[in-house]
């Protein structure tokens, strides 16, 4: 008999077997091809993960991170994400003086950015005090402590200070240059000019001991030499404001005020929203005569902070000089109760929105 093989027992159970194994192959394939995407996306599957069993977990910087991202903030001159980073690195190491010097220098020089900044000085103080607690013959702590007392009008007591500073450490610039700005404020002028130069000495990359030198050439008539120093310390930090605002002055009285305006547009380059740039333009202009411009200044530097003083008074100048008396009158009487709202000292008040004003009444 012929057995037909394409319709056999035999023949069917081989082609049975065989289609059994691709399908075995295919689901072989199929998961060996799952678990590469799976090792291929293994990174983004962990993330999702984390974060869906650990969406409310913050990690916590040690001080020392803190405090690096407290300098990159301090030299990219954005002093008050500067001040938290220094806050918190200050939080976590108490005892680190290291830590507290940054951090009060830092809220010092943010001081200096108007009068509703000087809170800071004030915070610096304390946390001078701080430093001093933990050790009272550190160096830093003392030159700290000079530094803030300066800032709080306080001169002759930093001296003592900076003095003490000195001694523990002859060679630290910083305590030589805040020796002489204390002399400065104190109204020491060769002292001060001395310790300058000594601080210079000490350390030339010191920004702290150039912008001393500066203000010290300054205190004896020599302008354009303290313009020299204020250039080579904006070289060594050149995201300082304070830097600007007081090259800007010495500018002024060289009479060359295009560079002032343009030291004043540098720091609005860097701080677009800085009240206290504006009203310094607006003041230059007014000293140039351009009153057009003056205003538009002063009036940038309100629609910013309509509780600024300053500007209220240069703008009622402005006014006035224009014959807008009706215009000045406003801007003195907001001015001065201002003023009155913020508790500002009688020695420390624009004495303008007085005396002007009442000027204004009679015409």
């Amino acid at each position: 008999m012929y057995i037909r093989r394409d319709k056999s027992n035999l023949h069917f159970g081989r082609q049975a077997r065989r289609r059994g194994s691709r399908g075995l192959l295919v689901v072989w394939t199929i998961v060996m091809l799952i678990a590469l995407g799976v090792l291929m996306r293994f990174n983004t599957v962990q993330s999702w993960v984390l974060a869906s069993v650990m969406t409310d977990a913050t990690p916590t910087l040690d001080a020392v991170t803190r405090a690096q991202l407290g300098e990159r903030a301090y030299l990219a001159g954005n002093l008050e994400t500067a001040i938290q980073h220094y806050e918190q690195a200050a939080a976590a190491e108490p005892e680190n003086i290291n830590i507290l010097f940054e951090y009060g220098r830092a809220l010092i020089y943010r001081s200096y950015a108007g009068r509703s900044f000087f809170y800071h000085a004030e915070e610096a103080l304390e946390v001078a005090r701080q430093a001093m607690e933990i050790d009272p013959d550190n160096a830093q702590a003392n030159a700290l402590l000079c530094l803030a007392l300066v800032a709080n009008g306080r001169a002759e007591e930093a001296i003592s200070a900076g003095l003490n500073a000195e001694r523990i450490e002859p060679t630290y610039a910083e305590a030589k240059a805040y020796l002489s700005t204390a002399y400065y404020y104190a109204g020491r002028p060769n002292q001060a000019l001395t310790k300058a130069d000594e601080a210079v000495t000490a350390n030339p990359d010191s920004v702290d001991a150039r912008r001393s030198l500066a203000l010290a050439l300054a205190y004896v008539g020599e302008f354009t030499a303290a313009v020299q120093q204020y250039e080579r310390a904006i070289q060594i930090h050149p995201r300082l404001d304070v830097l600007y605002f007081e090259l800007a002055l010495y500018y002024k009285a060289l009479d060359n005020y295009d560079a002032s305006i343009a030291a004043f547009d540098q720091i609005l380059a860097m701080e677009p929203d800085n009240v206290k740039a504006y009203v310094r333009k607006c003041e230059t202009y007014f000293t140039m005569r351009e009153d057009q411009s003056a205003q538009e200044a002063c009036e940038q530097a309100l629609q910013l902070d309509p509780t600024y003083p300053e500007a209220y008074r240069q703008l009622g100048m402005v006014q006035y000089t224009r014959r807008n008396y009706e215009g000045s009158i406003e801007s003195f009487e907001m001015c001065s109760e201002l003023q009155t709202q913020q508790n500002v000292p009688l020695i420390d008040q624009e004495i303008q929105c007085y005396y002007v004003r009442g000027l204004a009444h009679t015409l």
